[in-house]
C-alpha cells in the first residue's frame, strides 16, 4: 500500500490536474488511497515536506486552512509542514490535522563519490560527470537559520538533477556585495561537519570554497586545515582560493598542503580561462572564458587537453558563462554548455545569477539548469 495522507476526519487526499494547463486540485473525499495520493514525505529536521509523486507537486496549507500544491522546486513557509507522530500540521493553521497513512518514504541513498584517473566513478566503477549548481550563501543560510533555510533549495537542486552545490566558507560583502562570513565567528566550526552531512542526507555534495575575499576577511592557512578535519570521512569536495590572484592573501595556493586522506581537492580557481598549477592537488579548476557564448563552447573541449599538458588530472569547471542575467542564452545553449562539459570534465558548475545571491532561480534560469543537467547526462 502506498504512502497517503488522510484529513482526521477521515478522508484520503489525492492531487488531479484541474481545468487549465499546470493547474491541480486537491481532493479529499476519496475513499482509498491510489496512485495519486502517493506521497513522499521528506524530513528537514525541524519540519516535513510532502510531494504528491504522480503530480510531482508540493503540498501546501494556506493561512486559512486551505489545502493547494505548488511546483516541487518551490518550498516556501506554506509549504513546511510539522510532525507529530502520525499527524502534520502547520503552526497557528485552522483546520483538521493530516495523518500520514503507511510507512515515511525512506531516505535519500547514500551518495557515492569516488575518484578513479582523471574522473568520477558510480559504484559499479562507471564514469559518470557531477553537474553542480552555485549555492555560495549555503552555508552562511544554514548557520543562521539551520537545516530548514536550505528546504528551498535542496527541492529545487532535486527537481532540476543538480548533485553538487558550490559554496563559499568565507566572504566579504564589501567585495561580493551579498555574504558577509568569516571563520572567526563564534561556533563556525562547530557546524561545518552538521552542515556537510545534512547535505549528505539530501544527496548533495558540498564543493566548499576555503578563501574568498580574502583580502578583507584574512583567513590564516589553518583555515584550510581545520575544514578538511571536520569533513573528513564526508562526501565533500575541497577547493581553496576563489579566484586567487584578485583576491588576494599573503600565502598562495601552492602553501595549501593536502586536505587530509581520502579528500578530493583543488588548489582552487584564478581569474577567467587561466590555469593554476595542480602541483600535486588531484583536481584543477578553471574560470572558463565569458567573451561569447561560441568561445565557451570551444573551450569547453580544448580547456582539459591544454589543463593535462600543463600536469592537471582531474578537471573542474567552477564558473563560467553566467545565465539568469540580460545575456539572454537560450535553453539549447545550456544544453549545448553542458554536453561539451560532459566529455573532458569530471564537474561543470551552472553558474548563475539567483543562486549565486542566495536566492531560487527563476523558472527561466530553471528551464536552462535542467537543460544543462539534461546536457551533462552520459
Amino acid at each position: 500500500m502506498p504512502t497517503g495522507l488522510r484529513l482526521a476526519t477521515g478522508g484520503a487526499l489525492c492531487v488531479e490536474p484541474g481545468e487549465l494547463p499546470y493547474h491541480y486540485q486537491v481532493f479529499t473525499d476519496h475513499q482509498t488511497i491510489d496512485r495519486c495520493g502517493e506521497v513522499q514525505i521528506t524530513d528537514h529536521g525541524e519540519s516535513v515536506v510532502v510531494r504528491f509523486v504522480q503530480a510531482n507537486r508540493v503540498l501546501c496549507i494556506t493561512p486559512d486552512g486551505r489545502l493547494e500544491t505548488r511546483a516541487a522546486d518551490r518550498v516556501g513557509t506554506w509549504e513546511q509542514l510539522h510532525r507529530t507522530g502520525t499527524a502534520l500540521w502547520r503552526n497557528g493553521v485552522p483546520g483538521s490535522p493530516l495523518v500520514i497513512d503507511g510507512p515515511i518514504a525512506p531516505p535519500v541513498s547514500a551518495i557515492h563519490l569516488e575518484q578513479r584517473g582523471n574522473d568520477f566513478v558510480d559504484a559499479q566503477g562507471q564514469r559518470i560527470v557531477l553537474a553542480g549548481c552555485d549555492m555560495f550563501l549555503a552555508y552562511r543560510q544554514f548557520f543562521d537559520g539551520g537545516a530548514a533555510a536550505l528546504v528551498p533549495f535542496v527541492m529545487e537542486s532535486r527537481a532540476l538533477g543538480f548533485t553538487v552545490w558550490r559554496i563559499f566558507m568565507q566572504g566579504s560583502a564589501k567585495q561580493n556585495q551579498v555574504l558577509e562570513l568569516s571563520p572567526r565567528e563564534t561556533g563556525y566550526y562547530d557546524f561545518v561537519r552538521l552542515f556537510v552531512e545534512t547535505l549528505n542526507a539530501n544527496g548533495i555534495i558540498p564543493l566548499l570554497t576555503a578563501f574568498v575575499d580574502n583580502q578583507d576577511v584574512q583567513s590564516p592557512i589553518s583555515h584550510w586545515t581545520k575544514l578538511g578535519d571536520r569533513v573528513q570521512g564526508t562526501a565533500c569536495l575541497l577547493s581553496g582560493f576563489n579566484q586567487w590572484s584578485k583576491n588576494k592573501s599573503d600565502f598562495d595556493p601552492w602553501a595549501l598542503p593536502s586536505p587530509g586522506p581520502g579528500i578530493i581537492w583543488s588548489r582552487g580557481s584564478d581569474v577567467d580561462d587561466t590555469i593554476t598549477d595542480p602541483r600535486g592537488a588531484p583536481a584543477s579548476e578553471l574560470h572558463a572564458t565569458r567573451t561569447s557564448f561560441d568561445r565557451a563552447l570551444m573551450d569547453a573541449t580544448a580547456s582539459p587537453p591544454f589543463m593535462r599538458s600543463k600536469g592537471a588530472g582531474m578537471c573542474w569547471m567552477t564558473e563560467g558563462n553566467p545565465f539568469g542575467d540580460d545575456r539572454g542564452y537560450s535553453v539549447t545553449e545550456a544544453w549545448a554548455l553542458g554536453r561539451a562539459y560532459s566529455i573532458l570534465w569530471a564537474l561543470a558548475v551552472f553558474h548563475n545569477r539567483q543562486s549565486q545571491r542566495g536566492l531560487l532561480m527563476t523558472d527561466e534560469t530553471a528551464m536552462r539548469g535542467a537543460a544543462w543537467v539534461h546536457g551533462m547526462r552520459l
